[in-house]
């Protein structure tokens, strides 16, 4: 009797008991409630970059290197190992699609995510305004994430990993919405292009995109030194993002420009309200000059200008049996 009397002595008023942990299920109810709320291309403060290998890894001596390790006297084995990598900015890029997102975690139960990193100024705004890359987006400044003087921000696709969902319960993770409704839809692009891009043709592979990018990315550098001297230079720091169309016989460069972006480059016109069309067609003749300048010599083409639409440069592919391909920037391609 004594012994059950000093029990009940001992036993915790309510207001002195610690809330009860919630079961399985009650988490996967409450997450997904709070799963309602993200989005693909939220970032949370969560994950970490898994990589496996075996044997000697140039990821693992980087990896080393980047902590200050010596990497010489404990280099990985010979036998299977994993490496994981947090991410220097401490943020992450939601790259699961909204539909799974939101799904139970009974079905779906992680997060893919990529980690942000920063980049220089110049290798943002090539990023931003040159052709888009397969493996970095350029995220916009501030919106609450971290800032590092001279560098943006970008998501890195190049590493991607899994992460619970349920532990955004947690009380140390965090979310955050940095992306507009257009930069979420941009961003929902580039992620499905990353995995299902249509493959080009070997010759423009070879002969055309690599140059062409060539020419954009340095427009787009001295845009960001400040330099807007001339009209291509302030096209390409204008334009929002590229679309590359066309087929097996010719690709289309397409920039598109919003109205800020415009005004920015003083591309705009505001007492019209307008784009300035004299400006930006002089731009784009003076980008096709450029991009038909990078075409190799006697490799099959010609070039003919036709402008049917403003700051449409389009390049086309080289001559393949017997048929000429031309080089039509703001213009048809014709054979």
């Amino acid at each position: 009797m004594a012994e059950t009397e000093e029990n009940v002595n001992e036993e915790q008023t309510p207001e002195e008991q610690p809330p009860e942990e919630q079961t399985p299920e009650e988490a996967a109810a409450t997450v997904v409630k709070v799963l309602a709320s993200l989005g693909q291309g939220d970032v949370v403060s969560l994950g970490a970059v898994n990589l496996v290998g075996v044997g000697a890894s140039a990821a693992w001596t980087a990896t080393a290197k980047h902590e200050g390790v010596d990497s010489a006297g404990a280099g990985p084995s010979d036998e299977l190992w994993s490496l994981t990598v947090t991410s220097d900015v401490g943020w992450y890029a939601v790259i699961t699609q909204d539909c799974d997102i939101v799904r139970h975690p009974d079905i779906e139960p992680a997060l893919v995510v990529c980690p942000l990193k920063f980049v220089t100024d110049a290798q943002w705004q090539a990023l931003r305004s040159g052709p888009a890359s397969p493996r970095e987006f350029p995220f916009p400044t501030g919106r609450g994430l971290p800032t590092k003087e001279r560098h943006q921000l970008v998501a890195d696709l190049r590493f991607v990993t899994s992460v619970d969902k349920t532990a955004l319960l947690h009380a140390s993770v965090e979310t955050k919405k940095p992306l507009t409704g257009p930069q979420r839809a941009a961003f929902g692009r580039w992620v499905g292009a990353r995995f299902a891009r249509v493959p080009h043709p070997d010759v423009l592979e070879k002969d055309v995109l690599p140059k062409a990018a060539d020419v954009i990315r340095k427009l787009a550098a001295r845009y960001a030194a400040g330099d807007t001297s001339d009209p291509e230079v302030r096209l390409v720091g204008a334009t929002e993002r590229w679309y590359l169309g066309g087929n097996d016989r010719r690709v289309l460069f397409i920039p598109m420009l919003t109205e800020a972006d415009a005004r920015a480059a003083k591309l705009w016109v505001a007492k019209s309200g307008e784009f300035d069309e004299a400006s930006i067609a002089a731009a784009a003749k003076r980008l096709a000059t450029k991009l038909r300048a990078g075409l190799p010599a006697g490799g099959g083409y010609t070039s003919h200008t036709v402008r049917s639409r403003v700051s449409t440069p389009r390049v086309c592919s080289p001559a393949t049996s017997g048929a000429t391909r031309h080089a039509c920037p703001g213009g048809r391609s014709s054979t």
